[in-house]
């Protein structure tokens, strides 16, 4: 059986996890926008997914307990004919909450090609729970930025992850930043200022001169990782996203960002200097 089981434990009260899982308005925030969904039992409803409006995705609700329990089916009629079904679980702990996510079911789309693997579904899950979830709980916005470059994609890619020229589009945030690590699936990157803090992140995400996602771990000092304590527990798992869309000699570099409430403004002021730095830096 193809089972899947997402836990996390958020510094918040059941019903604010519940209207999070549960308010549509809430839920397109950091989940998908489901604009036919309500707690009906038999209620059936239906989104597609992303910018691209990929995937059609139908769901009837099967169970509900208000502020403990959501289950409903889940299936992709277009892609596959098997069905699955999905049980979201609320749990108080020591004055938290504790969501457990089970999806069982999901060996049934293997006729629907590599998109619906199990492993692709877990990747998928642990970022909508223990990240978009946590962001929305803990007021994380994701912030974004564009800016257009009269270069080809792979001139500003290698620019942005050149370890010399990364020291310099990105001087708008702190003069002599650096990092150590390379830009491959699943390698550890240290961002360092040149107070030797910093932050330790992993490459989620790698498409070569398309796409790369940070995910974002924990603080730097002195050069080594410190531990996750309270205060990291808030934020680490974010994600620091580039997407780079070349057309007719013009790329355009997004960032979108994970940002904690308190650098929000910070961010605002300083990305699009940095984006302008790497333009700068590029026309040299």
């Amino acid at each position: 059986m193809g089972v899947i089981k997402v836990e996390a434990v958020f510094d918040a009260t059941k019903s604010k996890v519940w209207e999070a899982l549960t308010n549509s308005e809430i839920m397109k925030i950091w989940y998908f926008d489901i604009t036919n969904f309500n707690l009906n039992i038999g209620n059936k409803f239906s989104f597609y997914e992303g910018e691209k409006k990929e995937y059609l995705h139908e769901g009837e609700i099967l169970k509900v307990e208000e502020n403990k329990l959501l289950q409903h089916t889940w299936t992709h009629p277009e892609q596959s004919s098997g069905t699955s079904v999905l049980t979201w679980n609320i749990d108080e702990i020591d004055g938290k909450s504790k969501v457990t996510l089970t999806h069982e079911g999901v060996e049934s789309f293997s006729d629907a090609g590599p998109n619906f693997t199990i492993a692709n579904y877990e990747m998928g899950w642990n970022a909508l729970v223990k990240t978009n979830l946590r962001n929305y709980l803990y007021g994380i916005k994701k912030i974004v930025f564009t800016q257009e470059i009269n270069a080809s994609v792979e001139t500003v890619w290698n620019k942005m992850w050149d370890k010399k020229s990364y020291t310099e589009w990105t001087m708008p945030f702190c003069a002599g930043t650096y990092f150590t690590g390379e830009i491959e699936l699943g390698s550890r990157i240290h961002f360092i200022a040149p107070s030797f803090e910093g932050m330790y992140s992993d490459v989620f995400y790698l498409i070569p001169n398309k796409l790369i996602i940070f995910k974002h771990i924990g603080m730097l000092k002195d050069l080594k990782e410190l531990p996750i304590d309270a205060e990291t527990e808030k934020w680490t798992g974010s994600f620091e996203t580039y997407k780079l869309n070349e057309e007719n000699g013009v790329t355009t570099v997004t960032a979108e960002i994970d940002c904690v409430p308190e650098y929000i403004n910070y961010m605002n002021e300083k990305f699009p200097l940095a984006l302008q730095e790497l333009k700068k830096n590029i026309r040299k």
